[in-house]
């Protein structure tokens, strides 16, 4: 079975992003169904997702450097500080970013696709986690859109989907 992209890439089952153009798919979207009608009919497109989940790269900015971190492909992202003695690799390494300086946690917060919604979630961080200048409760999943800033103790970042 194979997901295919509205793009026509056929992707392995399971896939959350097509491997060639990054587009968020819908699992319910077989190879065998989009043989026999076409990815963007009226019923796929009443279950599309909002304008968050169908981007195609979504990313983070770090604002002090612009550096950008391509979040496309993956369901879950660590955000925090490496560190090889606790063996501590994030997806998204703010060190080199001002993290250390900036009090951003080994293992601040955490993104993750619920559904056709990004989240982002505290991990008990010690200098908290802010989206949109709103404290966010350790452990508690809250949703982020296109342009929110999200602030890692005083490391701010800017997600965007678009």
């Amino acid at each position: 079975m194979t997901v295919r992209c509205s793009q026509g890439h056929d992707n392995p089952d399971g896939s959350l992003f097509c491997d060639e153009c990054g587009e968020r798919l819908d699992p319910q979207t077989s190879d065998s169904s989009a043989a026999s009608a076409p990815v963007s009919s009226p019923a796929a497109t009443a279950v599309s997702a909002p304008p968050v989940a169908t981007a195609t790269a979504p990313k983070l900015v770090v604002e002090a450097d612009g550096q950008t971190f391509d979040l496309a492909g993956k369901s879950e992202i660590l955000i925090g500080r490496e560190d090889p003695i606790s063996n501590i690799y994030p997806d998204v390494d703010l060190t080199p970013h001002g993290g250390e300086e900036g009090g951003v946690s080994r293992l601040h917060a955490k993104i993750f696709l619920q559904g056709n919604q990004y989240m982002i979630e505290d991990q008990n961080s010690t200098n908290f986690t802010f989206v949109n200048k709103q404290k966010l409760a350790p452990k508690t999943p809250t949703p982020i859109n296109d342009g929110d800033e999200i602030r890692l103790g005083r490391v701010v970042l800017k997600f965007q989907t678009a």
